[in-house]
């Protein structure tokens, strides 16, 4: 079955691939995935993992528009035609501690 692949801002700057289609089993999960992935791209299991089997708090993986958090991690199983879309963190803006407004430079 084929599976959609996205990866997004630094994600494709680290494997130099916008998007591209991927062959894989029936019943792969997004464990697998990233692991099939890696053989292609050697450090991008390394960024999204830590302890070698959990995602780093800071990316997101979106199956189909919904983040894995929300389905069943990256035990996910993916079916032919399913979009995965790996998004690093975001950066950028500055945060007040115990403020809910963002910061404004006075002039």
């Amino acid at each position: 079955m084929k599976i959609r692949v996205r990866f997004l801002a630094t994600l494709f700057d680290l494997t130099g691939v916008l998007k591209t289609e991927v062959e894989v089993p029936d019943g792969v999960t997004v464990r697998r995935l990233i692991d099939m992935l890696n053989e292609r791209f050697p450090k991008l299991k390394s960024e999204l993992l830590q302890n070698g089997d959990q995602l780093r708090p800071m990316y997101n993986v979106l199956v189909n528009g919904r983040s894995v958090e929300w389905l069943k991690g990256l035990d996910t199983e993916l079916k032919d035609g399913d979009e995965v879309v790996f998004i690093p963190p975001a950066a950028g803006g500055y945060f007040e501690q115990g403020s809910h407004t963002a910061y404004s430079p006075q002039p």
